[in-house]
């Protein structure tokens, strides 16, 4: 036996584990908080600061439990999250599947009308006499883009023929 430095003597105890459920948690922590005390000036001013670390704990305690809850069912808080989310995502696809069923010829016509300031709508609500003008409008646009690609592809392949020259050339 060994005797220990204020005279009792010290014998190894076995501690088992204790579970402690969270209900218990909660109620431990609501024990150890201080009264809080009424009367005088002073003591209303204490109280007042007493009154914001009791909110504050409050808050802590709220923040604690949400995250408990949050833990214990976390299919539910995917659900929220995912409910949002989905919303958003339906739109952007039904907008991206919209555009993509779209000829590419409607696209050319769109992309030719943002550039001269209208919108599809606006070009629908057009009179045929002025719908005839911006038709031709496009048509001119569509041409002069066609001849501007076709001259960028045979400047391309000019660069390309003359390359090829002269590595042959060097050889």
């Amino acid at each position: 036996m060994i005797i220990a430095h204020n005279g009792v003597s010290w014998q190894p105890t076995a501690h088992q584990p204790q579970r402690v459920t969270d209900e218990q948690a909660v109620a431990q922590a609501a024990q150890l908080r201080a009264p809080v005390a009424t009367g005088n000036a002073a003591a209303q001013q204490h109280n007042q600061s007493n009154t914001s670390q009791q909110n504050a704990e409050d808050a802590r305690e709220e923040a604690f439990a949400k995250l408990k809850v949050a833990l214990q069912n976390p299919e539910a808080a995917a659900r929220q999250q995912t409910g949002a989310e989905t919303e958003a995502t339906s739109s952007a696809l039904q907008a991206f599947r919209e555009y993509m069923a779209k000829s590419p010829g409607e696209m050319m016509k769109e992309k030719l009308l943002r550039e001269i300031g209208m919108t599809p709508e606006e070009y629908d609500a057009l009179p045929p006499e002025l719908k005839a003008k911006v038709d031709e409008l496009i048509a001119q646009r569509m041409k002069e883009d066609m001849h501007q690609k076709v001259q960028a592809k045979i400047e391309e392949q000019v660069a390309a023929s003359e390359d090829e020259e002269l590595a042959a050339s060097q050889v």
